[in-house]
């Protein structure tokens, strides 16, 4: 009786930690994207591709 017991825990202890944890939500592998809203054009670019100027983003097409 408590082999079937101790077989049963063990059975749910390999569900619940190798199996389930597949399913669960990932994060995103590698850099996430961060979008903003340039003030001159009311576009939204990538963080990377714009310059904070007095406290608003402004794009690279904006600056030229």
């Amino acid at each position: 009786m408590i082999a079937k017991v101790i077989i049963f825990v063990l059975i749910i202890a390999i569900i619940y930690f190798f199996i389930l944890p597949k399913f669960r939500s990932k994060k995103p592998s590698g850099e996430e994207q961060s979008f903003v809203e340039c003030s001159k054009c009311d576009t939204f670019v990538e963080l990377k591709d714009c310059t904070l100027r007095n406290g608003k983003y402004i794009c690279k097409e904006c600056l030229k």
